[in-house]
């Protein structure tokens, strides 16, 4: 099984990648991780690009779930529109649905079972732990 975690920060889509073999062995598949920007969100043509990145790059990771951290959508922790419209066209991929999380939710869940992974990078911890909270979640199945 194979899961991908998502955080989105500023402009930018960060993407971290776990794989889980049949013995229940977790590895990063560190290659798949990457950060994906926007560019200009004002430019159509910055956005199909994106929106192109983001489905070649779902395409070639071939996963079995997908799952993007949601994000406060008012009060003094709100996040930016430009967030929205990129968990948007996120969610515009159509080969397999992609849910969101509260990062509350994902936090409350390493209480009870820590992350035996690391991440490769320290920014694509939070997307790490998405993708570790997918994985666990589908094997209690």
């Amino acid at each position: 099984m194979k899961t991908i975690g998502i955080e989105i920060e500023s402009n930018e889509a960060i993407i971290a990648v776990l794989e889980q073999d049949e013995g229940g062995n977790l590895s990063q598949v560190t290659k798949e991780c990457v950060k994906l920007d926007i560019g200009d969100s004002m430019n159509s043509g910055h956005v199909k690009q994106f929106r192109d990145q983001i489905d070649a790059t779902f395409n070639a990771i071939s996963p079995d779930k997908i799952s993007s951290l949601s994000r406060n959508i008012s009060g003094p922790f709100a996040s930016s529109p430009l967030t929205f419209k990129i968990e948007g066209i996120i969610q515009l991929y159509q080969k397999v649905t992609v849910e969101l999380v509260s990062s509350k939710t994902v936090k409350a869940f390493l209480k009870k079972k820590e992350n035996e992974i690391a991440p490769k990078f320290k920014y694509q911890t939070n997307a790490l732990n998405l993708a570790f909270y997918l994985i666990k979640q589908h094997s209690n199945e």
